[in-house]
């Protein structure tokens, strides 16, 4: 029950107390209390779902009316939050929320970074209460936009202020998620449909990679691995005997340095592995024995692990995501003919957004959907959660549907017709067919 207090005015005064002389009224005596005149004059007065007291000051009674109603309806429906509550600012709760988000070291990693470069800049001074409406998301949409970011880049940014946003309101500080809103419109991304590598490509690139590494190309491309499973592929993972491999873990980066953990998502698995990969590892370990590398697991304070490494840098050391990208796999681009060569004094070679490691994977895909592998069984092999994800990623990479078509319809014709007589069709069956 909420309801609404005159504060300048008591409630019960005692009989023969001096009455205001500036307000008046029909139904009962006004005397004045020691508040009268100071702040505002109307006070909504309930117990919040905890059962303690809340008082709330408005100008005119209208507003303390509507203001008690509103209460009410959310007490009865559970739906109250504390007004107070909301004033945490945003850059403040979004903290709070990192320290307790589950997510992997290098998501965190990543959430920290849009928070401090996309989401603190524009509203993390404002409190929490005041970012109920959908019109201030749109606006900060718009600025996003404005910087130069794309479509895929602004709705990224934008899932996670909604999960901090959604945090907020399970926490009680706000009533609604406007980020929720359908008034809210993010700019439609445009996906890029896969384009794999040709077999000569492949073979070009994989020819130009250092020549203690042209191993790690082959078994990218002739088992799907990521980058980051390659560099921490191990000896111990592959079954010679059972043309097997097991992909059990990667090599990442977390705050600057190099951590062994579980592959994406937690998805360890195993991959068939064909005859001629096989006899390129064995190849490869003997040219190139396999090392024997310590770091830690999971986080740069975890516990040390060591596996005996099948790619090693050129010092023996575990490969650098960011030194391989930007060293030797444009280099094997450039001998590829994929980017051109470095111009003079440049410290750069050229962007190539859509021609990272990655390719070799998406051409492993193509290849086995071409050959007629279920998606079921690729998203298997490449370690997707989701069939349903690898689906949509390489639907249009799967062998038309047309030509298998006639090829079947030419053949059932082929049968009826094999003893050159044609078989009657009883009209009825025909027109229900």
């Amino acid at each position: 029950m909420a309801d609404v207090y005159d504060r300048w005015h008591k409630s019960h005064p005692t009989l023969g107390e001096e009455q205001c002389t500036e307000h008046k009224s029909r139904t009962r005596p006004m005397v004045p209390t020691t508040d009268h005149g100071v702040g505002k004059r109307w006070q909504v007065r309930y117990r919040d779902l905890n059962g303690a007291q809340r008082k709330e000051n408005y100008e005119n009674k209208a507003a303390a009316d509507a203001r008690a109603a509103e209460v009410e309806n959310e007490l009865r429906g559970g739906t109250y939050v504390d007004p107070l509550a909301g004033r945490v600012t945003l850059d403040r709760y979004a903290q709070q929320w990192l320290s307790a988000v589950t997510a992997g070291p290098t998501t965190v990693q990543r959430y920290e970074g849009v928070i401090r470069n996309h989401i603190e800049p524009h509203l993390g001074r404002r409190e929490l209460r005041t970012l109920n409406k959908p019109s201030s998301i749109q606006a900060w949409v718009k600025q996003l936009q404005t910087a130069g970011l794309g479509a895929s880049t602004i709705n990224g940014i934008n899932d996670i202020l909604v999960s901090i946003l959604d945090a907020a309101v399970e926490d009680g500080l706000v009533s609604r998620n406007a980020c929720r809103s359908s008034a809210v419109k993010l700019p439609t991304q445009t996906k890029k449909k896969i384009v794999p590598w040709s077999l000569e490509r492949i073979h070009a690139v994989i020819a130009g990679l250092p020549r203690r590494f042209q191993g790690g190309g082959k078994l990218g491309f002739g088992c799907g691995l990521r980058q980051g499973e390659l560099f921490g592929f191990a000896e111990d993972d592959i079954d010679f005997a059972g043309l097997e491999i097991h992909v059990n873990r990667q090599i990442r980066i977390v705050k600057n340095k190099l951590v062994f953990a579980l592959p994406k998502g937690n998805r360890i698995r195993s991959v068939p592995m064909s005859p001629g990969v096989a006899k390129e590892l064995k190849v490869h370990i003997k040219e190139f024995p396999p090392v024997e590398i310590t770091l830690p697991w999971g986080t740069p304070d975890g516990e040390p692990r060591t596996y005996r490494l099948l790619f090693t840098d050129a010092k023996g050391k575990a490969y650098n995501r960011s030194v391989f990208n930007q060293g030797d796999w444009k280099r094997a681009l450039v001998a590829a003919g994929v980017i051109p060569p470095r111009t003079s004094g440049s410290q750069y070679f050229a962007a190539a957004p859509d021609d990272g490691m990655h390719a070799l994977r998406h051409a492993y895909a193509s290849v086995l959907l071409d050959a007629g592998e279920t998606v079921k069984a690729l998203a298997e092999y490449l370690g997707h959660s989701d069939p349903g994800f690898t689906l949509r990623t390489y639907t249009h990479l799967m062998p038309a549907s047309a030509a298998r078509t006639r090829r079947a319809i030419d053949q059932a014709l082929a049968l009826t017709g094999a003893e050159g007589t044609s078989q009657a069709v009883c009209p009825q069956c025909a027109l229900a067919a």
